[in-house]
């Protein structure tokens, strides 16, 4: 029962191109499925309960017919109604096709052996039924060879143009239309019905893959991020302890500031560490600060530095500051504290030197060391093109993906004069800029 009920529409596939072979008859149809059976087992319920009835009808009403002709009547019913109803469990487009073929030659015979014209049953059924399911270059002419079989087997073509004749011709046609249209329109709302169910399936597919795409980002930002705020600290620190370890015996006074300093870079990193998880935990709002806030938290970074680590290190800046937003400011103290670590850590640079320059619409970051330039991955002069997550350089990559997020673009490679040279450059907009330090 359940076969019978779970029923499928066919529709034109997409047609095969670029092929040597041309597509078959019936390759480009395929079944439809999906369709909620709510929307079509009333009328099922419904047409087999009529074809039951009407085979009952059939011999109540004809048993004054000679036995064999009622038995052949019943039999070519009973093969029509089974044509019909077992047709709707089958996803095949050539065999349902033919099924409904041969219940049209049924309904021919029923007709013209029967005088009662017991094959209008099956001839009314089938103007629904092809047009629910075909198509509409199947259907029509299955259509069209439907009405004309109903038209001529009721004799309706002898004398149309008698009264009588003209009715009974007008009202059989307008049934049969009527029935096609109903069949035709259940087909659009049903299809629509698919539609909906395949968007749905691929919207949840693409919800997932959004999810995992999320995922990934929320991972490298979290990598990022953990890298920006331990990397400096942790190569400071390896100088510190290296320096304490030489005043152990040589200068007991000195050591004990300089673990004094320690302690304090340890609580420096403490503190970032917990606003890097409460940004983790709920991003902030976009602020913006001062213009010269900028310049002057770089240069207290670089200061901090040299004291620590003993590189000489030495700030310029160039050109009228603008207000720039958090994250953008936050970049570029990544950035900033990326470059002393690798000058300290892969170039053993004994000189730094940071330019800041602003323009009208861009501020520019460079940094430029002496070191032995190992930082880069491959020698030559410094281009655009860097390499990133090879030997090891997270850092150098953090720095590529915060500045393309913000619209930037970073620079980096073994300098010309020697030693390792990063650029970094972030656009802002003067009047957004503006509109952002005004809240």
């Amino acid at each position: 029962m359940n076969m019978l009920l779970d029923i499928c529409l066919f529709e034109e596939g997409p047609k095969d191109e670029g092929t040597e072979h041309r597509p078959g008859l019936w390759s480009n149809i395929r079944a439809v499925r999906g369709i909620p059976r709510i929307f079509f087992t009333g009328d099922l319920l419904f047409s087999d309960l009529a074809a039951l009835f009407l085979a009952v009808y059939i011999v109540v009403t004809s048993l004054s017919m000679p036995l064999p002709l009622l038995v052949l009547t019943e039999s070519i019913y009973l093969i029509l109604a089974v044509l019909i109803i077992a047709s709707r469990g089958l996803n095949r487009f050539p065999l349902v096709f033919l099924m409904y073929c041969a219940a049209l030659l049924c309904s021919l015979l029923l007709n013209v052996l029967v005088p009662n014209n017991w094959g209008a049953y099956g001839l009314y059924t089938i103007c629904g039924l092809v047009l629910y399911r075909f198509p509409r270059r199947w259907s029509l002419p299955l259509i069209a060879a439907d009405i004309l079989i109903l038209l001529a087997t009721n004799h309706h073509l002898q004398n149309p143009w008698q009264w009588s004749n003209l009715e009974s011709l007008l009202l059989s046609f307008g049934i049969a239309v009527a029935i096609g249209w109903g069949g035709w329109s259940q087909r659009t709302q049903y299809l629509l019905v698919a539609r909906l169910h395949e968007v749905q399936e691929q919207l949840r597919v693409e919800m997932e893959r959004t999810r995992e795409l999320a995922a990934e980002h929320e991972r490298t930002r979290i990598a990022r991020d953990i890298h920006d705020v331990l990397s400096h600290t942790l190569s400071v620190l390896s100088i510190q302890v290296q320096a304490a370890r030489h005043l152990l015996k040589r200068d007991p006074e000195r050591l004990t500031a300089k673990l004094d300093d320690m302690a304090v870079l340890i609580r420096e990193s403490i503190a970032e560490s917990r606003r890097v998880v409460g940004l983790l935990r709920e991003p902030s709002s976009v602020q913006a600060s001062a213009p010269d806030s900028v310049g002057a938290g770089l240069r207290n970074t670089l200061t901090l530095f040299s004291e620590r680590t003993g590189i000489r290190c030495k700030f310029e800046e160039a050109g009228t500051p603008s207000a720039l937003s958090q994250e953008q400011i936050e970049t570029l103290h990544y950035a900033l504290r990326e470059i002393l670590t690798n000058a300290h850590r892969h170039g053993a640079a004994r000189n730094v030197l940071i330019t800041l320059r602003w323009r009208e619409a861009a501020v520019i970051l460079q940094g430029r060391d002496d070191g032995r330039g190992e930082a880069a991955s491959a020698s030559g002069p410094l281009s655009d093109k860097i390499s990133m997550g090879s030997g090891g350089h997270h850092g150098l990559q953090g720095m590529r993906e915060r500045a393309n997020a913000l619209g930037g673009e970073l620079a980096a490679g073994p300098g010309e004069a020697g030693g390792f040279e990063v650029i970094l450059r972030l656009p802002f907009n003067s009047s957004e800029q503006l509109q952002i330090n005004s809240r």
